[in-house]
Formats: C-alpha cells, sequence, structure tokens
C-alpha cells in the first residue's frame, strides 16, 4: 500500500467522522426542538382557541354595532371590545409565530431567543390584565346585557361602577397569582436550551 491510498484512506476517515457529527449534531437539535415543543404545548393550544374565540366573538361584535351603531351607550363599548379582540388576535398570532418559530434548523442561540421573547411577552400579557379585566368585563357586560335581553345596563347606576372597581381588585389577585406561579415549562425550556448551548462551547 503506497502512500497516497493511506492518504485517501486518512482522508475518508476523516470525512466520516465529521459526516457522524453532522449527523448527531442534526439528531440532537430535532431531539431538543421537540422536547421544547412538547414543553410548550400548552401555549400553542391557549393561543390557537384564544384566536378562534377572538374571531367568533369579531363577527358577533360586528354585528352588534351595525345593530346599535347610533345607540353610542352600547356602541362605544362594543367598540373597545373589538378593539381588545383585534390586539388580542395580532398578539397571539405573534407568539404563535415564534413558537412555530423554534426549528431544527435554527441555531440553538436563534431557538434561545425565541423562548426569551415567549417569556417576556408571557409577562406583557400578564401585566395587561390589570387593564383588560376590569374594562373587558365592565364592557362585555353591557353588550351581552344588551344583546341576550335588550336590558341597559347603565340603569343600575352605581352597582356598574362598584363592579368595576371589584374586577380591578380581581385582577390583581389573578395577576398576583399569574406571577407567582409561572410557567414552569417554559423555564425548563429557556434552562434546557442553555444546557446545550453550553455543552456545544465545550465542545
Amino acid at each position: 500500500m503506497n502512500l497516497q491510498e493511506l492518504t485517501n484512506i486518512w482522508h475518508s476517515a476523516d470525512h466520516d467522522i465529521e459526516n457522524h457529527m453532522k449527523i448527531n449534531k442534526a439528531l440532537l437539535n430535532e431531539v431538543s426542538v421537540h422536547k421544547i415543543k412538547s414543553n410548550l404545548r400548552e401555549i400553542k393550544w391557549s393561543n390557537i382557541f384564544e384566536i378562534i374565540a377572538n374571531i367568533l366573538f369579531l363577527m358577533f361584535l360586528v354585528g352588534f354595532v351595525a345593530a346599535h351603531f347610533s345607540a353610542l351607550p352600547f356602541a362605544i363599548p362594543a367598540f373597545l371590545l373589538i378593539g381588545f379582540s383585534i390586539f388580542s388576535l395580532v398578539f397571539c398570532s405573534y407568539k404563535l409565530s415564534l413558537y412555530y418559530g423554534i426549528d431544527a434548523k435554527a441555531s440553538v442561540l436563534q431557538n434561545q431567543k425565541k423562548i426569551e421573547k415567549l417569556k417576556y411577552y408571557e409577562l406583557v400579557e400578564k401585566n395587561l390584565l390589570y387593564v383588560i379585566i376590569p374594562v373587558f368585563s365592565t364592557t362585555f357586560l353591557i353588550v351581552m346585557a344588551k344583546a341576550l335581553f335588550d336590558y341597559d345596563l347603565y340603569r343600575l347606576g352605581h352597582w356598574l361602577v362598584t363592579y368595576t372597581l371589584g374586577s380591578f381588585v380581581v385582577a390583581l389577585i389573578i395577576v398576583f397569582m399569574l406571577k407567582r406561579y409561572p410557567n414552569k415549562n417554559l423555564q425548563k425550556s429557556i434552562d434546557f436550551l442553555k444546557e446545550i448551548n453550553e455543552t456545544e462551547k465545550v465542545s
């Protein structure tokens, strides 16, 4: 066996090792992404449900506004609800795009950034509840009472104000509980990717 043949065998062996490393890395990425998406399944389905619910609610609200456009005390709450629904649609769609953007072909760092963004927007959503719960619940009651029972909730006067203030207290409690018990699976995914990133740096 001459030198050229030995050289060719050596290069072939190097090439095989390199291919094995690439395959192993690709398999690790696939398994990692599968595990992460499994952890984040709750976020995925909750956002899909919210999108469907908001689309159906928007259809109802458009019909309600068309029927009560000239009655501003009822049209204004309906427009507020439309604004909430459109915002929720955009917000949920963006979070879903982050979820589906977590891909085995992307780098660990890119996936890490997407999950960090998901965590940040989860916190933003919790803080928005301070406003959404009291305002949404009050306007929702006004619109639904009129739509379903043709009842003017403004007749109750002080009760409506008291209800709104009470809803704000409820919002404080809910947000406190949500922050006290955050999404553990989201944090697990972040920690898992950090471990992989550190392992890749070492290797």
